[in-house]
């Protein structure tokens, strides 16, 4: 997790953005309405937009075209009130065209099905480390679902203690 703090998050910002993802990590959530409602942009003139509301948190998403068309893909409907309880995952598009700048975009896509992951392969990787450098090297090339195993964190606990530098 970074030190380091988003300056936008100062700012009491009535929706989702880019700024809302901690180090760019994707967010999975579940929609539970969408409404149309009056937005400020950033000139100051209101428009109407969409805004997709989720389960888990309590600011909405202005949802563009783009991230309206992928929710209709996922879920396989149109219809909006179709899309309450759809799980979907938010991330970060860099370097996006937008209002005559390049800007960071909120996007949403397919949640990811979690991996069944078998630590017998990560044991065994761990086992090999002759120094403290190769176990760093062999952790970091772990996947998220691996770093979160708590008998791979033990036996990296462990060996963190017994290997030479």
């Amino acid at each position: 997790m970074s030190e380091k703090t988003h300056w936008k998050k100062f700012h009491n910002y009535d929706f989702l953005g880019a700024y809302s993802l901690e180090d760019g990590n994707d967010l999975t959530l579940t929609i539970s309405n969408v409404s149309q409602e009056g937005v400020k942009g950033q000139s100051g003139k209101e428009e109407t937009c969409m805004i997709v509301y989720f389960e888990e948190e309590s600011k909405g998403m202005v949802c563009n075209r783009t991230n309206a068309k992928t929710i209709q893909t996922l879920n396989g409907s149109p219809y909006i009130e179709d899309w309450k309880g759809q799980q979907v995952t938010l991330y970060v598009e860099k370097g996006i065209k937008a209002f005559g700048t390049v800007t960071d975009a909120l996007r949403i896509r397919e949640v990811a099905p979690k991996k069944e992951i078998d630590p017998a392969q990560g044991i065994s990787k761990l086992n090999g480390c002759l120094d403290l450098g190769e176990l760093k090297d062999a952790w970091s090339s772990f996947n998220k679902d691996e770093k979160n195993n708590g008998e791979l964190i033990k036996l990296k606990e462990s060996l963190k203690n017994t290997l030479p530098k």
